[in-house]
């Protein structure tokens, strides 16, 4: 991305590549509900129970609000072979009136490894990059990096932008899993850190359920130091998924986030 100076670097911290979460109007609820509908109408029942590996698309809708009026966020993914693609917008903001916003990722995976690079842009001159990677078998480690150009963005992942991530993770049965990681600023200087503890456990047939609770710490726009938790919980019945979680200080602000949302896959 785009070179900056400690200079640079440090005003930037100051505006940051994140947007604090602000009121907008509801009207495009209903409308998002009327379309999951429509969709769930139009894909084709599958015959027989399917795991998410089996369906290559996914629309979501969101609804986040911190006690104000709801902002929204529509989001849809579609994979061919190793690649997937997305598209999204969230709005209406009141910094930024919305954003949308274009991604594509590749799945590389070999014996014992998984490497996943990607790359975003968004509306308001946007763009990031990131680089994931799993590395082991029943036990494996996991590391990551993530860089931006420092653009206005709205942070809809609630971790640190610019930042690394270490952590790891381990397989039981046949398709539970549990990890731990952290990620953690390495450049705006604003001591940011979020660790993750991720479960996720299939019960009979295609439902399941996966539970992050994650605890922050560090300093925001503000430059307030602030430290808070996070909950959220999916649950997945064969093409269908609806999820929910309590975000306090959410993207190191003075707010508390509720978000509420659900989908199809197809």
């Amino acid at each position: 991305m785009a070179g900056q100076t400690d200079t640079d670097i440090r005003q930037a911290a100051v505006r940051r590549t994140t947007i604090e979460m602000k009121s907008s109007l509801p009207t495009s609820v209903p409308v998002c509900l009327i379309a999951a509908c429509a969709i769930g109408f139009l894909v084709p029942a599958p015959a027989s129970a399917q795991t998410e590996e089996n369906y290559r698309g996914k629309m979501t809708f969101g609804m986040y609000t911190t006690g104000r009026q709801p902002t929204v966020d529509i989001n849809a993914r579609y994979s061919a072979g190793d690649w997937t693609g997305w598209v999204g917008w969230y709005g209406p903001h009141s910094e930024i009136g919305s954003q949308a916003r274009a991604g594509l990722e590749y799945d590389m995976r070999r014996r014992r490894m998984l490497i996943i690079p990607s790359i975003q842009a968004a509306s308001a001159s946007f763009v990031g990059g990131s680089l994931y990677s799993e590395i082991g078998g029943t036990v494996y480690a996991i590391a990551g990096v993530s860089r931006t150009n420092l653009e206005p963005y709205v942070n809809l992942n609630f971790d640190p932008n610019e930042s690394w991530q270490l952590g790891a993770g381990a397989h039981f049965s046949q398709a539970d899993s549990a990890a731990a990681f952290t990620v953690w600023d390495n450049r705006l200087h604003t001591n940011q850190q979020n660790t993750h503890v991720l479960v996720r456990h299939y019960f009979t047939g295609t439902r399941r359920i996966t539970l992050d609770a994650s605890y922050k710490s560090g300093r925001g726009d503000s430059g307030d130091f602030v430290r808070g938790m996070a909950i959220t919980t999916e649950i997945d019945w064969r093409r269908w998924f609806v999820k929910a979680a309590r975000d306090a200080h959410v993207n190191y602000s003075a707010e508390t986030m509720w978000r509420f949302g659900g989908g199809v896959r197809f």
